[in-house]
């Protein structure tokens, strides 16, 4: 069977962000929709300034169903006050460090519970397409 032996590397890299607001309720955000030849997203970074813990969920659509890929908890003032931001990556993908996207899939996340009123949550993924 044929082997790719030559490396691969992300040739464009992205900063992509989503906020989720009262309003979106539990509404899957797009975060990331990888490129023609597909995605790297290295980090995922959460920041919160609801009152209460935030449980987001985090799915990848393929264009026909979201697959789900785990659930983020959020402390309350996570990158807002002395509690750090919240790295979603070691959550979703602990061992490898990173997700893979085909071409044209999505990250998307949502709150589980609707958000605070008057608070939000902000999601930035980094990464590249290759």
């Amino acid at each position: 069977m044929p082997a790719n032996t030559t490396p691969i590397f992300e040739l464009t890299p992205f900063n992509a962000g989503v906020t989720i607001l009262p309003a979106d309720t539990t509404t899957k955000k797009t975060i990331y929709t990888a490129g023609a030849n597909g995605g790297r997203v290295d980090s995922i970074m959460v920041s919160s300034d609801d009152t209460a813990a935030v449980n987001l969920a985090f799915h990848i659509y393929d264009g026909a169903t979201d697959y789900y890929i785990g659930n983020v908890v959020v402390a309350i003032g996570s990158g807002y006050t002395t509690v750090a931001r919240v790295e979603a990556m070691t959550t979703l993908a602990p061992l490898l460090g990173y997700l893979t996207l085909k071409n044209g899939y999505i990250l998307k996340a949502n709150a589980v519970v609707t958000v605070t009123s008057a608070k939000t949550v902000t999601i930035v993924a980094m990464g590249g397409d290759y």
